[in-house]
């Protein structure tokens, strides 16, 4: 790699600070190779690292290439890594690194393309695999949602895409070849699908496949550089896992899978013969948070299910503030429509939880 005309180096020292200045050693170079730059820039009290890389290019480097927009830790197109750790340059502080040198790589998950500037046209090929929302062809719009819903699904939406969790993810980190996982970005999307109450689609099998939720190990690596704090494997990864666990691991739900199969067949062919179709089974627990179909789609614990088939369920209502759970009431299976699955630490479940749930009528 070629050196510059005008070199920005000014004196020989190794620390953080020379005479009000900053030290910042900058990578340079492209996919063919390249080594870091060392550059002095005064030091602006509450500047960035993208307030230093700005200047660099105005005064010593006008070719050196860096991705950025907003400026305001919104659009995730700065992404780097500031001393080993993959961060926004906008949202990093020149004064956290005290008498430092500041050390401003690219993403190394990523191909590079120049200097500070990768390649993350991956991610996008990567987000089209995934199916859409899908809700139900007879949900009646607009949507109505209750603010417990709303609150579920809040946090994968607060993403900015800037890939600093897919860069740290070792799995995608260390192998050359990243078709065996689509990385925690992705896992936040199908979780923000998959927890949707209005959605339909079942994504259970393109994760157990192609994007490879067991690949993840539980590092939370991914979570603890989300400039966002979104609990990436704590409410996305590892809820993705168990449901995944569920459905291909678990006898009981292979069982069920293989008589909703025949059964679907059996619908099938009544339907051909103009009987009509009949809705296959479904698989409750107790303690199960459900969604019943009548007025108000009113919430309901599953307290039991009977030998029938039917569903023994306590109803949640509620009085301004306050809520009562009245019942037990016997229900029809196809009455739900939807099943949130056991009370658990994640998601609706632990909200209702938290409320205290009453086990007798008033």
């Amino acid at each position: 790699m070629s050196t510059q005309s005008r070199s920005p180096i000014v004196g020989e020292g190794r620390g953080g600070r020379s005479n009000g200045s900053i030290v910042l050693q900058v990578f340079r170079g492209d996919g063919e190779g390249g080594q870091e730059q060392r550059f002095e820039v005064p030091s602006v009290e509450g500047m960035v690292v993208l307030d230093a890389v700005h200047y660099i290019q105005a005064n010593f480097a006008n070719d050196l290439a860096c991705r950025w927009n907003c400026k305001a830790a919104k659009c995730g197109s700065c992404s780097a890594e500031i001393n080993g750790r993959p961060r926004l340059m906008c949202k990093t502080r020149v004064d956290e690194f005290d008498n430092q040198e500041i050390h401003v790589g690219p993403m190394r998950t990523f191909p590079l393309i120049k200097d500070l500037v990768t390649d993350v046209s991956w991610n996008y090929e990567v987000n089209k695999q995934i199916p859409g929302f899908t809700p139900a062809a007879n949900e009646p719009v607009p949507y109505r949602m209750l603010p417990e819903d709303t609150e579920r699904v809040y946090e994968y939406r607060k993403c900015i895409e800037c890939f600093l969790c897919q860069d740290v993810c070792h799995v995608l980190r260390n192998h050359d070849d990243k078709s065996a996982y689509y990385g925690p970005r992705y896992m936040v999307r199908i979780a923000g699908l998959e927890m949707h109450p209005l959605d339909t689609q079942r994504r259970t099998g393109l994760l157990h496949g192609k994007a490879g939720v067991g690949m993840c190990n539980i590092t939370k690596c991914c979570q603890e550089v989300c400039p966002e704090h979104i609990k990436i494997t704590d409410n996305a990864i590892i809820p993705l896992k168990e449901r995944t666990a569920t459905e291909v691991y678990d006898p009981v739900v292979w069982i069920g899978r293989k008589l909703r199969s025949r059964k679907d067949n059996d619908v099938t062919l009544e339907s051909s013969q103009g009987l009509g179709a009949v809705r296959p089974p479904q698989r409750f627990a107790l303690k199960d948070v459900v969604r019943l179909k009548s007025r108000g789609r009113p919430f309901a614990r599953v307290g039991g299910v009977r030998p029938d088939g039917k569903l023994e369920v306590w109803i949640l209502k509620m009085r301004d503030t306050q809520q009562h759970w009245k019942g037990p009431k016997v229900v029809e299976a196809s009455d739900v429509t939807n099943n949130y699955g056991p009370l658990d630490d994640v998601g609706i479940g632990s909200k209702l939880f938290e409320q205290t749930l009453m086990d007798h009528a008033e």
